[in-house]
């Protein structure tokens, strides 16, 4: 056998580009000599890409597989140790050594682990650890999983091998993910020590199966029903040959399994490559693992961090176990530590107990001397005789549900629901003290409930501590499991504050001192402030061009007092243009912007999500949440005639205006799901850019696809912000449809024959994929950012194509004539609500590409004229057909604005 010790085997899935950075990690390996096999498809330009003369660097050259890969790789081991890595992964300087020394130590394990990292810097700008590697490799020390079942590990790098056990399983070939956690479960079935190194540690560049938001192979099908048949089910006959049953690690193992794919594709997640049929066929395959797994570790009662402990995600397991009809739960109530008590059990194992969750606030408002209250309960202990009230000056508000939108979705699915409440609580102005406590009362026995405030609009936050929210003449503030409501003097308001800054001033945190000066600025300025009434509009503070600029240059000139601020990022197009005409737009970001927030009377969006828009996240909008007394007012970006709960029930950003384009929309806003029942929120105005939609055709043709979700990279940084790159886009079969499209001759070749130009506008969320696509000289890709015009480039084409684009209600608004490309290939993107495409739709739906171009060309022959059928459908859809929006939008903010001058005691 070569004196060498160890061959590291690289593969180069990830790319020749990262190699450079893997060989220099390897070549600062300490007191160690290594062999490097590197193996892939095109080992020339490998070669010269990293030009290494020593002998100790070897090169196959194969396809295949990855599994096919990796067993020629392994025949050419002859050293005693192997370990596996991808390019752009690193390894620290001690790696080998480390791991070396733990083998030859501990001689009876299988192999050895280390620490690992993510550094794919679309994920992180530093690295974030592994959570099997965060919890579990902490000591210096043998892993026996027949006695330390939890501690799991599953990655094949990050690791050293003994090469003759690797050589005696083989990796599966026909594998396409798993290949590598296939290897190692077997290394561990047939020998179930491992060796902890916590000295060493590995950086991986691709981010692994938990890491759902940025996990490659949840795109891919075979991820899923494959994985499951030729992998899990194949795993589990092994096992039972081996050990005749399934060892609790490799239970575990499934339910993690289970809950990557199930978080990848949560809510806005889904990937959508399970739907109809493959998603049924799919369940079925799930269930049939699951009746292989004991509801021990189905329901993680060992409260592992890795598998979710979420008691609603529990019960869903069980549903798909065993049938909804075939579960039942018990409620056992005791005394703990605490007080009374209450358990839900599923047989003898634990569900849920009462005291672990909240009685949730997402939502306080001031109006018209009530306490708004809007928020959420978890319905698992509904399967009881229970009943939720609030308690406020000794009368009870019994909680109803209002079958508010509260699902929580996997793979397109309802998985389970909240219930959701809205209650309405008159103060009594005589008294100085107020309180408000809330309950369950379950099998006859009163449980009192602890709060939870979820959201930037619930006003109060836990931490940091005496945070308190002051309106109109009260103080209001969370105090033992209630909250208290007490008329505001300056010395209490003040005794507050203080107690609440010193609390910052303790905490002794960078976040909380520069909290801190915030409050100190607002004190100082608000006497300012305060005799404004301010309206703060915002768009996609990267682009602007929409609702929110058309009102603010409508009216802000306007002698009404009211002070108006339009914000945009300083940088863009968009607020020089602001500036040359003569207005003066608010700099997002900067200290005015913040102040101008906290201070403001009404703030206008035409995005969901304000907090978030205006620079605050969960855990700072803590410190300023009791400051703002405000609601927001929704102009649209897009319309609302599909299903959109989830972005746009009233909840999410405290609407208190609605403006819309269609009785359509008013039908489908005021079904139960969305919150506005009830309310007079829906304002049939029309919508604020139309104003700006007046027809100056110059014969081009526009497609305007809509994104979507998995194509995007996640929001990272602030909801204003452009998205970033993602590399992986090109290997969409989105991309790949509409850049078959623009190139398509035929297209290409009646455009210029009857004198059109096409232009392809990718949204704004897209608008970073640019380059991809494939450039010609009859078609111009154009972002949506920059110095785009939307009403120039609407105006100004022809014919439009998209797939189910908000934008399209801009052009059926000008009557001009739209095609509809709804993929095959692609699923679709559009969750129908009150709008039906083949019924209500402004033009005719194609299905394959080669049908639209036949269309596309057919109208450019007749001069792209909208058809009779579809202008009647148009006008049948639009309340209005003029262009006095802004106008009548105006007057409606102008009559709540009296509501809010009451609300906060302004005199007349």
């Amino acid at each position: 056998m070569d004196k060498t010790e160890i061959t590291i085997v690289i593969t180069l899935k990830n790319g020749i580009e990262g190699l450079l950075q893997t060989i220099k990690s390897i070549k600062s390996q300490k007191h160690c000599s290594y062999n490097v096999l590197i193996v892939g498809e095109d080992i020339k330009k490998v070669q010269e890409l990293i030009q290494i003369p020593k002998d100790n660097f070897l090169f196959l050259e194969y396809e295949g597989t990855p599994g096919e890969v990796l067993n020629k790789a392994i025949q050419m081991v002859t050293t005693q140790y192997v370990m596996f890595m991808e390019s752009y992964d690193i390894l620290s300087p001690n790696f080998i050594n480390e791991n070396l020394k733990a083998l030859k130590q501990y001689k009876e394990a299988s192999f050895s682990v280390t620490k690992s990292y993510c550094i794919n810097p679309l994920m992180t700008k530093d690295k974030i650890q592994h959570i099997l590697s965060k919890k579990f490799i902490e000591e210096y020390e043998i892993c026996d999983l027949t006695k330390t079942y939890e501690r799991l590990t599953t990655a094949l790098d990050s690791s050293v091998f003994k090469t003759t056990e690797i050589k005696s399983i083989k990796f599966k070939e026909n594998l396409p993910f798993e290949y590598g956690t296939d290897m190692v479960m077997k290394l561990l079935l047939n020998n179930a020590k491992y060796i902890s190194v916590p000295k060493a540690f590995y950086k991986y560049y691709a981010p692994r199966e938990n890491q759902v938001l940025y996990h490659v192979p949840s795109h891919d099908i075979k991820w899923y029903q494959e994985s499951i048949k030729d992998y899990v089910f194949d795993l589990i006959e092994y096992a039972k040959e081996k050990k005749q049953c399934l060892p609790a690690f490799l239970q575990n193992y499934f339910v993690y399994y289970i809950n990557c794919r199930m978080m990848a594709n949560k809510d806005n997640r889904n990937k959508k490559v399970l739907l109809g049929k493959s998603l049924e066929e799919y369940l079925i395959l799930v269930h049939q693992l699951f009746l292989e797994i004991d509801d021990y570790y189905l329901l993680n009662q060992d409260e592992l961090p890795y598998i979710t402990k979420n008691p609603e995600i529990r019960c869903m397991y069980l549903r798909i176990k065993y049938g909804k009809e075939n579960v039942k739960y018990n409620y056992y109530a005791y005394d703990s530590i605490e007080g009374r008590d209450i358990d839900m059990r599923f047989k003898e194992f634990l569900i849920s107990t009462l005291s672990t969750h909240r009685f949730t606030i997402n939502v306080m408002n001031y109006v018209n001397g009530k306490i708004w209250i809007d928020g959420s309960l978890i319905s698992i202990f509904q399967h009881s005789d229970v009943q939720f009230y609030a308690l406020f000056n000794d009368k009870k508000y019994i909680v109803e549900d209002t079958d508010a939108y509260s699902l929580t979705k996997y793979f397109g699915v309802p998985g389970y629901r909240r219930l959701t409440y809205h209650l309405e609580i008159p103060l009594d102005e005589n008294k100085k003290m107020q309180r408000i406590t809330f309950y369950a009362k379950i099998q006859g026995e009163e449980f009192q409930m602890k709060i939870s405030f979820a959201n930037h609009w619930a006003k109060l936050s836990k931490s940091p501590r005496y945070s308190y929210w002051r309106f109109n003449k009260y103080l209001c503030h969370h105090a033992n499991n209630g909250i208290n409501i007490k008329l505001a003097t300056k010395t209490n308001v003040l005794k507050r504050e203080i107690q609440f800054q010193l609390n910052l001033i303790r905490n002794h945190k960078k976040k909380d001192f520069k909290a801190l000066g915030f409050r100190w600025l607002y004190l100082i300025t608000h006497p300012y402030f305060k005799k404004q009434k301010i309206w703060l509009m915002l768009d996609k503070l990267y682009k602007g061009g929409d609702s929110c600029e058309y009102l603010y240059r409508y009216c802000a000139n306007f002698e009404d007092g009211i002070t108006k601020y339009y914000l945009i990022n300083e940088n863009t197009i968009d607020y020089k243009n602001l500036v040359k005409d003569g207005y003066k737009p608010l700099k997002n970001g900067s200290l005015k912007h913040k102040l101008v927030f906290v201070n403001a009377d009404i703030v206008l969006i035409t995005n969901s999500h304000l907090f978030p828009f205006n620079g605050y996240n969960k855990g700072t909008s803590k410190y300023i949440r009791g400051l703002c007394n405000f609601g927001s007012m929704c102009l649209q970006h897009g319309l609302s005639v599909q299903k959109c709960a989830i972005a746009q029930r009233r909840i999410i950003d405290n609407t208190m205006m609605y403006f819309l384009a269609s009785k359509f929309e008013y039908d489908n806003l005021s079904k139960h799901a969305y919150g506005y029942k009830g309310f007079d929120i829906l304002k049939l105005t029309g919508i604020g850019r139309y104003d700006g939609l007046k027809n100056n055709d110059k014969k081009q043709i526009l497609l305007s696809p809509t994104w979507r979700m998995y194509n995007a990279l996640p929001v990272t940084t602030s909801e204003g912000e452009q998205r970033g790159y993602n590399p992986e886009f090109k290997n969409s079969l989105y991309f790949h449809v509409y850049n078959d499209l623009i190139n398509n001759e035929k297209l290409i070749a009646c455009a210029k024959k009857y004198g059109y130009k096409i232009k392809f506008l990718l949204h704004p969320i897209l608008s970073s994929q640019k380059d991809d696509f494939t450039p010609n000289s009859e078609l111009e890709v154009i972002p949506s950012v920059g110095d785009l015009s939307y009403e120039k480039i609407l105006t100004e084409s022809s014919l439009m194509v998209t797939d189910y684009s908000g934008v399209q209600f801009d052009f059926a608004y000008m009557r001009k004539p739209i095609v509809y490309f709804h993929p095959e290939v692609l699923p679709p993107h559009y969750d129908d609500g009150i709008f039906f495409y083949d019924s209500m739709g402004f033009g005719e739906i194609c299905t394959k590409s080669d049908q639209l171009v036949d269309v596309l060309c057919d109208y450019m022959r007749k001069g792209c004229n909208m058809k009779d059928m579809y202008r009647e459908r148009a006008d049948n859809f639009y309340v209005y057909n003029d262009h006095n929006n802004c106008e009548r939008i105006y007057k409606e903010i102008m009559k709540y604005q009296k509501q809010v001058d009451i609300d906060k005691s302004r005199k007349k």
